[in-house]
């Protein structure tokens, strides 16, 4: 198939790791992929392929995009005779522009990726906006893939039937993100560790008040972050030694061998699932303190982490006093972890419900 893709690549956050990960495994099982993007690099690509517009980035998520974006996309479409146009919903303003020029487009399928949200609260609210605003952009599109079952509800609620979404939850690259090869030494200090954005609706703040009270019962403890964001000015001064380590950005690749040096992995995030960074830490066999919200009450157990109620660092602080005390239970649950994301969330599951529905798509249009 000719595919091309609309959405931005390369940075540090889950729609772009996905986004990457689907363009060069498209690639591998040989389908002619085409990028449409605000990026300045996009891996797996060659340059004659990758066919850039105007925007200016807005936030870490969200771009405003040039308004001759959509007509360039449409115009190289038909000079390229893409078979199937993947949109990643929440990536720039395109998205919700791309559906008026339908008729000049290819069959059109788009990636929603903003999820549940918890608690009240003006982030939360300004998600709830930004949501909505994108389930009526999603209505015209011609197939909608979910990455979280929680999200379907909604759709239905605005009138997306079944039958024209599909779920298909984030995978992993599980022969990078996997238990480390030989047994660490033990040094007697508990690591634990957060990947993401470093901002409220991921819960930072309550990560970071959680390991201020519990390293102080506990000193022979640590916390390392991985990611930027507005937060990273609170870093400062949380903890009066050098216990608290802050990585900044890193390439997804280099992330698997810092997750492989760590006891326990900590997000208690207000939106979203069984989010990305969360796959990633269980494939690496660690254990899981995190929000019961949205599908991650349904697809995380007791056997593989501790689910603590939204905007709650007394909980937090109990699931990681849990972990540090019982290294069996730490391990079992490593294990556990380890077992669920082979089985259910390797990519080339996901790549294999994604062509199809691309094959269903093309099939209609014709």
């Amino acid at each position: 198939m000719r595919i091309g893709m609309v959405s931005k690549f390369g940075a540090p956050d889950g729609l772009c790791v996905r986004s990457g990960e689907v363009l060069k495994g498209l690639v591998r099982r040989g389908h002619d992929v085409h990028a449409f993007t605000q990026s300045k690099s996009v891996d797996g690509l060659p340059e004659e392929r990758i066919h850039r517009f105007r925007a200016v980035q807005l936030n870490p998520h969200f771009s405003l995009d040039s308004l001759s974006a959509s007509n360039m996309i449409a115009r190289l479409c038909k000079e390229l005779d893409i078979d199937v146009l993947h949109i990643q919903m929440n990536s720039g303003s395109t998205e919700f522009f791309l559906p008026y020029f339908k008729k000049s487009l290819p069959p059109l399928v788009v990636t929603y990726h903003l999820a549940y949200a918890a608690g009240d609260s003006l982030y939360t609210t300004l998600f709830g906006i930004a949501w909505k605003a994108s389930i009526f952009a999603a209505k015209k599109y011609d197939h909608v893939i979910l990455v979280d079952p929680s999200q379907k509800p909604y759709f239905t609620q605005y009138g997306i039937t079944g039958e024209r979404t599909t779920v298909i939850r984030n995978g992993v690259n599980t022969e990078l993100f996997q238990p480390p090869r030989t047994k660490l030494h033990d040094d007697g200090v508990i690591d634990f560790v957060y990947v993401g954005r470093l901002s409220l609706d991921k819960g930072v703040n309550i990560l970071l008040d959680a390991f201020k009270e519990y390293h102080l019962r506990n000193p022979s403890s640590r916390l390392t972050l991985i990611g930027d964001g507005m937060m990273k000015f609170q870093l400062e001064g949380c903890v009066e030694d050098d216990s608290l380590r802050w990585l900044g950005p890193m390439q997804h690749a280099d992330i698997a061998s810092v997750l492989q040096k760590m006891d326990v992995f900590v997000i208690p995030q207000n939106i979203g699932g069984l989010g990305l960074s969360v796959l990633e830490a269980m494939s690496c066999g660690l254990p899981v303190v995190t929000t019961g919200i949205g599908e991650t009450l349904r697809l995380l157990s007791d056997k593989e982490g501790i689910l603590v109620r939204p905007q709650n660092v007394r909980e937090v602080v109990e699931a990681m006093t849990l972990l540090a005390d019982d290294h069996k239970l730490r391990r079992a649950m490593g294990e556990s972890c380890r077992k669920k994301v082979v089985k259910d969330y390797s990519w080339s599951s996901q790549l294999e419900s994604i062509e199809g529905v691309y094959r269903r798509v093309i099939e209609q249009a014709r």
